[in-house]
């Protein structure tokens, strides 16, 4: 495409028209009066300059600010310059190096052809004068602004303007000439080119030379200001390395040899550096003793030399464990399961046994807030006897985090691992590592196996901080790394961890943990006596179910904390009094209630059964509601359900379909009627198998019209053959089943192991079904109020049965004897 030229463009009649070859010019402006040398290599230009070069022929050079020539979508200014091609030489690459020089002004009318090279049908522009007196005025104002230019200026030569000067006479060639030699933008100069008005042209020329000087003062004041910094430097660099020298000669003592001397006699005395930590040390303080106490050099050498004598090299923590003590510590300070108590038992006795170094996968809890991860690593510390160190890798982007920038950047530091060893002041303390999930949300792959250098027993026996540049023994540390779940962990670390799930706490160990931990800390945190305030377990269990709705305890502490701000307001007002927090005073303290228990009905009903559920938050209710209508039997399922339990919900319809006789369905009600099941607090995603008992009952009870029972829960996944699986959280479950004061419950046979951690009183005060196929949940389930006497759970109770004296009357297969 033809670039246009911004202003009219007068042509010679006497000259008319001609057929030019064009070569395109990508980064110079090409002047007539000029001569440049170019390089070409595209085949179209090679051809030209061989068909014309050492000939008297004019040849046409116009800038193409984009495209390629040879396609056919390419730009190319209209204006441009005839010249002639005085020599040509081999260059690199098999291109060729020109010489040409500029003959006058050409204007493309229209391209004629590209092959073999780029030819065009050009006119030739009429230069008009204009008037002589502003010819003169411009021309000796672009002559003094060149003058200045040069004279601050040192990429343009001193004799320029004199130069200049030769070629007044002619305006024309002198805009030229002067365009040709400043570095003005290229689209400047096309302007220019472009201007066939001599006056204007002067004039354009003009404002782009007072741009050029405005760039070039700027230029020269920071040039000064860098000169006369650097000298004043210089000067005083001079200056203190004479006063040194003087100080030294006279005899006096100097500071830098005073505190060179000081560390140096440090160095020595501390026997546990390693060697190559003291030889490092004395190389730098002998430098250190070199250098002005102004400079920055010595503050960096001294920062550097304060790290590394504040490290604690080889300093342990005395490794003479009591297993039965340090259980009995951790017990006092940590309440949560038996089981993971054990399994920090087990890690520690191997420890103990290894001699303090810790061979094994690195440890990771996994739990929602609140569940005690941070409480379990400090007690795990203290029973040991060690320092703890609590760090947060949330939001670390750079290498440098973790291991330290090198010594030649400005500002740089030791990672984050160095610097919690110099604060704890051993080298093994241990390290709780938390929030790694939002560290490897945006992180790289290096960046997690960074910290895997660091806390992997395997790697970390010789750690190197890039800051530092010295190795240290990391293995004695004991680091323990957090998560909310288990999906948090980066991939690349999963191998190397060994994952410990904490579950969310029921309703009576958060009543047990708040008397024991919480509510003496806050009162010691807000300045109350134990006697000021009085908590009920009845008011710890109304803040728990009102006001909070989590697996943790981060919100009941705040709640209780809430409470103790509202004491401590009226204390310090001077009301003298105990305050009570039961059932009944919670509310004025903490307002309205927040969240409202749901509740199972009063009475059975059809299509409505109460399911039970595990979510981040703890062990809830879900109560499953079915319905029959007219329609095609088709499954309507409604309530933000996931992939897994929209699949277990087919896999109910269809056992419930299969025992459409025994449950007394008529098998067409299942063409005819479309069933709709619906999970209430549709805004909540679900998901999970566990729901298939309960949907199975629903169908059943929906299909045959028969209510289920009001007073029993349930979980259980149901398989495509009646069998109940086994389910998680049934900690979780139970309690919210206990909770809400249901009292029996639907458990999975192979569940029945899970029911050792549940409270005594859970387990004393509820009646657990224990549970193998979904013919017996039907058979116990469903309400029977036909008049008959062979009632539903008659035949259920004979099914079941006749499938229990098969499986005992079959012989057992006798296994093959191997000789």
């Amino acid at each position: 495409m033809i670039i246009k030229s911004r202003t009219h463009i007068p042509y010679l009649a006497s000259d008319g028209e001609s057929i030019m070859p064009i070569i395109p010019a990508k980064t110079v402006i090409f002047f007539p009066g000029e001569t440049i040398s170019l390089q070409v290599g595209r085949p179209g230009n090679l051809s030209l300059v061989n068909e014309n070069v050492g000939k008297d022929m004019l040849v046409g050079v116009c800038f193409s600010p984009s495209g390629d020539p040879g396609s056919d979508d390419f730009d190319l200014c209209q204006v441009g310059t005839a010249a002639k091609i005085i020599s040509a030489k081999d260059g690199p690459s098999d291109s060729k190096i020109i010489s040409i020089e500029g003959i006058r002004r050409i204007a493309i009318r229209s391209i004629k052809g590209k092959n073999p090279y780029l030819s065009a049908r050009v006119g030739f522009p009429d230069e008009k004068t204009g008037m002589q007196n502003e010819i003169n005025r411009l021309s000796n104002a672009i002559v003094g602004i060149i003058e200045q230019i040069t004279h601050v200026d040192p990429t343009y030569s001193d004799e320029l303007a004199y130069v200049m000067k030769f070629n007044l006479g002619s305006p024309g060639q002198f805009a030229d000439k002067i365009a040709a030699a400043f570095h003005l933008p290229l689209d400047s100069k096309q302007e220019i080119l472009e201007t066939m008005q001599i006056d204007a042209r002067l004039a354009r020329l003009l404002e782009f030379l007072k741009i050029e000087q405005e760039r070039v003062a700027i230029s020269y004041e920071i040039r000064k200001s860098v000169e006369e910094n650097s000298a004043e430097e210089q000067r005083k660099l001079y200056l203190r390395q004479q006063l040194y020298e003087i100080r030294r000669q006279l005899g006096e003592e100097l500071i830098e040899d005073k505190i060179a001397q000081q560390l140096r006699n440090e160095i020595k005395k501390n026997k546990l550096l390693p060697a190559d930590v003291r030889d490092r040390a004395l190389i730098e303080v002998d430098r250190l003793g070199h250098l002005s106490t102004a400079s920055a050099e010595y503050g960096a050498t001294k920062v550097y030399l304060d790290w590394l004598l504040n490290i604690p090299w080889n300093i342990h923590t005395k490794e003479d464990l009591n297993i039965d003590q340090i259980e009995e510590d951790i017990a006092c300070e940590y309440y949560g399961s038996p089981q993971i108590k054990k399994q920090m038992l087990e890690r520690i006795a191997v420890r103990q046994l290894s001699g303090g170094i810790s061979e094994g996968p690195v440890l990771c809890l996994a739990g929602v807030p609140g569940t005690g991860k941070a409480s379990l690593a400090r007690a795990i510390a203290k029973a040991m006897h060690k320092k703890f160190f609590r760090i947060s890798v949330g939001g670390m982007t750079d290498i440098a985090d973790i291991k330290g920038s090198a010594r030649n950047f400005p500002g740089a530091t030791p990672g984050i691992i160095i610097r919690s060893l110099r604060d704890a002041g051993t080298c093994d303390p241990v390290i709780f590592i938390e929030d790694l999930e939002y560290f490897a949300e945006d992180a790289t792959t290096a960046l997690p196996m960074s910290l895997l250098e660091a806390i992997d027993p395997r790697l970390n026996s010789h750690f190197l901080d890039n800051y530092i540049g010295l190795s240290i023994d990391l293995s004695r540390a004991m680091f323990i790394c957090a998560v909310k779940s288990v999906d948090g962990i980066p991939e690349m670390m999963t191998h190397r961890f060994e994952v410990i799930e904490l579950s969310g706490y029921i309703e009576k160990e958060k009543i047990h943990i708040a008397r024991k931990h919480i509510i003496p800390n806050v009162l010691k945190k807000h300045g109350l006596r134990r006697k000021d305030i009085i908590f009920s377990d009845k008011g710890l269990r109304r803040i728990i179910r009102s006001y909070t709705l989590e697996a943790g305890l981060l919100n009941f502490r705040r709640q209780i904390e809430r409470i103790c701000r509202h004491v401590a307001k009226e204390k310090a007002s001077h009301v003298s009094k105990i305050w009570m927090v039961n059932e009944k005073t919670v509310e004025g303290f903490l307002g309205t209630l927040q969240y409202i228990p749901e509740k199972p009905d009063t009475a059975p009903e059809i299509g409505v059964a109460i399911g039970l559920a595990w979510t981040g938050l703890g062990g809830d209710l879900m109560i499953i509601e079915g319905l029959k209508m007219k329609g095609n039997g088709e499954v309507i399922t409604t309530g933000s359900l996931g992939e897994v339990m929209k699949e277990s919900i087919q896999a109910a319809h269809s056992y419930v379909r299969a025992k459409a006789d025994v449950l007394g369905i008529d098998h067409n009600d299942f063409d005819n009627f479309d069933i709709h099941i619906h999970f209430p607090q549709g805004a909540i995603p679900k998901d999970g198998p566990s729901a298939g008992v309960t949907v199975s009952l629903v169908i059943a009870s929906v299909m045959a019209e028969r209510p289920i029972r009001h007073d029993v829960a349930m979980t259980g996944e149901v398989t495509l053959r009646g069998k109940v699986l086994p389910v998680g959280g049934i900690k979780e479950k139970i309690s919210a089943a206990y909770r809400a004061g249901i009292p029996k419950i639907f458990v999975p046979k192979e569940n029945k192991k899970d029911l050792k951690d549940l409270p005594a009183d859970i387990i004393k005060k509820t009646k657990f079904i224990f549970i193998d196929t979904v013919d017996e949940v039907f058979a116990r389930g469903l309400l029977d109020f036909s008049p008959s006497s062979y009632t539903l759970e008659k035949i259920f109770a004979q099914e079941i049965e006749k499938a229990r004296n098969k499986k005992s009357a079959s012989p057992a297969k006798k296994m093959p004897q191997v000789k």
